[in-house]
């Protein structure tokens, strides 16, 4: 049971079986950790075994067990339902070390990816009673509840996107002890949608950077002067934004992923080190505590608010920068940076998208100064 409680996400807003012997699925303890950096290349293919059919996924539904999954697959593409298990295996790469090395669950990941909505429906109202309806009201594409994803094919490039998103969601509720701000988890879900498939046949990859559709609604809704304040933004939840319409929560899902990108690249760098450490500090459960005895925290109801809300800019305060002001105008900076002319070509190839010399170039409110930021190329992991 998910150590959480119960939630659901509003991603979807983006956009006859063999059987094999029974395979012993290898997992890792929870004191351990996938110990491969982000820019590592894994040296074989990850195992995929078909372990019998899915009923419910009507005729065409397997079981397949991977490494760190079980994925339930009723997808009509038989190419893309073939590969998606070797794209989620790359997604739990990512999800394990791309912003620090966090130790993994203890038990398989579920995933349930349906061919066609109606089966989606059908199973959504049979095992979620009364709730089913709130789920099947959101939208186009599926949900995350008690650590277990159940989406449905909303074409190759959408269900990628969706499946890398809440995979995510699925990990983090039982991979971290305590939960991060809605904000951050939703941020580093959308940054998990860097993985991609290849067109060719060949091996996943994961670069962050490559996001093409969520850099587009950030440069959009900064030229329609539509973005969110920050201290807004960290206050608000993904229902919340939804309630003013699909382009105010797609404008929010923009400005998160951003905004964790700015804490891993942003400023030199600079708070790329307290990123992870916070990361390791909610797998670890340590987060609560620090929140609660912080100093930059005013107020003990603050410090209190801290703990038991998932809003909030307590977390910037404590683990980046207690002048929040100052943060914001850092952050503010960074989007005009990167949402800059030519910007684009480089976020279409996954690439770090700021040049050292275009940052010396003014920007809109320039106070402060863009901090030089040296270029790097896009993180990249492969499956095999």
């Amino acid at each position: 049971m998910n150590k959480y409680s119960t939630i659901f996400k509003l991603a979807a807003l983006l956009c006859a079986a063999g059987c094999s012997s029974t395979v012993n699925l290898r997992t890792e303890p929870a004191s351990s950790a996938l110990e491969v950096h982000p820019t590592a290349i894994a040296d074989s293919k990850p195992v995929a075994v078909v372990t019998g059919p899915w009923k419910d996924g009507g005729d065409n539904g397997i079981v397949v067990r991977t490494q760190h999954y079980v994925l339930r697959l009723s997808l009509r593409d038989e190419t893309f339902r073939d590969r998606l298990p070797d794209f989620m295996e790359t997604c739990f790469v990512a999800y394990a070390s791309a912003l620090g090395t966090i130790p993994v669950p203890n038990d398989a990941l579920e995933m349930y990816v349906f061919g066609e909505r109606g089966l989606w429906e059908k199973w959504t109202r049979k095992k979620l009673g009364r709730d089913a309806e709130i789920y099947i009201g959101l939208g186009k594409g599926g949900y995350t509840t008690d650590s277990v994803s159940v989406l449905y094919d909303i074409g190759r490039f959408d269900t990628q996107t969706i499946a890398a998103h809440e995979g995510w969601h699925q990990f983090s509720q039982q991979a971290l002890q305590h939960p991060l701000p809605t904000w951050l988890e939703e941020g580093i879900a959308c940054y998990m949608e860097g993985t991609r498939l290849s067109r060719d046949g060949g091996p996943s990859t994961f670069r962050p950077w490559r996001n093409f559709e969520r850099w587009s609604q950030l440069r959009e809704a900064l030229r329609s002067d539509d973005l969110i304040p920050l201290g807004e933004l960290l206050d608000g939840t993904p229902q919340e934004f939804l309630k003013d319409g699909k382009d105010s929560l797609l404008t929010y899902y923009a400005q998160v992923w951003a905004l964790v990108q700015f804490l891993r690249d942003g400023e030199n760098g600079k708070y790329r080190e307290n990123f992870s450490q916070l990361i390791q500090d909610a797998s670890t459960g340590k987060l609560a505590g620090r929140l609660a005895s912080s100093k930059a925290i005013v107020g003990k109801v603050g410090r209190h608010r801290a703990v038991e809300l998932r809003t909030g800019n307590a977390v910037i305060l404590e683990y980046f920068n207690s002048d929040f002001a100052n943060f914001v105008d850092e952050f503010n900076n960074f989007v005009v940076a990167i949402t800059a002319r030519g910007a684009g070509d480089r976020i279409f190839r996954g690439e770090f998208p700021l040049k050292p010399a275009a940052l010396t170039a003014p920007v809109a409110n320039p106070t402060p100064a863009v901090a030089p930021v040296a270029d790097q190329p896009g993180v990249e992991i492969k499956s095999r």
